[in-house]
């Protein structure tokens, strides 16, 4: 019977080779307890739809006379001085009539509901891939065990139907809702941003106390092999000798065999402006080469495989 439990869908990446083994199909979910100061999905963070603005793609009023303006029953969508529209994000309620009415798709409308079955008959336009490179489904985000039921339910079908699967994911989530979803993941990418409970705070808004209880937990269902422990590496955070000195020193502790640094980049700051969000790392610049070998042998000090990989 195919399912209908639906989840908040802002993206389905195919041919994805970044997130697990082989070619995989990378589905994104809405919604995220934490507010990583580096977060490169800005889009993710809100469980609700929110309204993109891309302003190079947009010609303004002289262009195309500007019917996303119109379209706008509450007001929200208004002309700027240069022409071009601006967004009231107070008065917007995210109906998505004012990216309808755009004619180059300047404005685009991110979250949108998909059952289980929907995003499954996605994922299955790519099997011959996966056969072929031993790829598969990888859930990401966002943060998937927000969605608790939806992910469970989507790792279920995806092993019902032979497809290796893999989840990205802080940890943050109540015990029993983790503990089901691990039960179906072939792969888990376990996101590690700081071991020290007032420094993580302070990098994203949130304890780290139910992450690291969950992480001691995880080797009760899943091997050592199938995890991977990810610390992004990030500029005046969590990029000093201690800082993942202790974050190895806690891996290794807790069982663990391989861990990913994975540097820092630029590549979703300009989606800042597209959410009317401000950078909070404007002035980060990405770690060079020689002292992430450096870091990186730090953690191999303490017997762990590094892998290396990027955020």
């Amino acid at each position: 019977m195919a399912s209908t439990t639906t989840g908040r869908i802002f993206n389905i990446q195919r041919y994805s080779i970044h997130d697990g083994a082989g070619i995989r199909t990378l589905v994104f979910l809405k919604g995220c307890p934490l507010r990583c100061l580096w977060c490169s999905n800005p889009e993710s963070q809100q469980a609700t739809p929110e309204l993109g603005f891309l302003e190079s793609r947009c010609d303004g009023v002289e262009g195309c006379g500007a019917p996303c303006v119109s379209a706008c029953l509450e007001q929200a969508v208004a002309l700027g001085e240069v022409g071009k529209p601006t967004i009231d994000r107070i008065r917007c309620n995210h109906c998505g009539a004012c990216a309808e009415a755009c004619h180059h798709e300047a404005l685009k409308l991110v979250g949108h509901e998909m059952t289980v079955s929907e995003v499954m008959a996605e994922v299955e336009k790519d099997r011959a891939f996966y056969r072929r490179s031993g790829g598969g489904l990888t859930i990401g985000g966002g943060e998937p065990l927000a969605q608790h039921r939806f992910t469970a339910e989507l790792l279920e079908a995806a092993q019902d139907a032979y497809l290796h699967t893999a989840i990205e994911t802080s940890g943050h989530a109540k015990w029993e809702h983790f503990e089901r979803i691990l039960r179906s993941v072939d792969l888990l990418h376990f996101d590690l941003k700081h071991v020290d409970p007032v420094r993580h705070r302070d990098l994203t808004g949130r304890s780290n106390e139910s992450i690291l209880g969950n992480l001691a937990k995880v080797l009760s269902i899943k091997e050592p092999r199938d995890v991977v422990i990810r610390i992004p590496v990030i500029p005046g955070c969590n990029d000093g000798d201690d800082d993942i000195r202790e974050s190895a020193r806690f891996v290794a502790e807790s069982g663990f065999t391989q861990i990913e640094l994975m540097p820092y980049h630029e590549f979703g700051v300009s989606k800042y402006r597209q959410y009317g969000m401000i950078y909070p790392l404007a002035a980060a610049e990405p770690v060079p080469e020689h002292e992430l070998q450096r870091l990186r042998a730090v953690a191999e000090g303490f017997g762990l495989q590094e892998v290396t990989g990027s955020i």
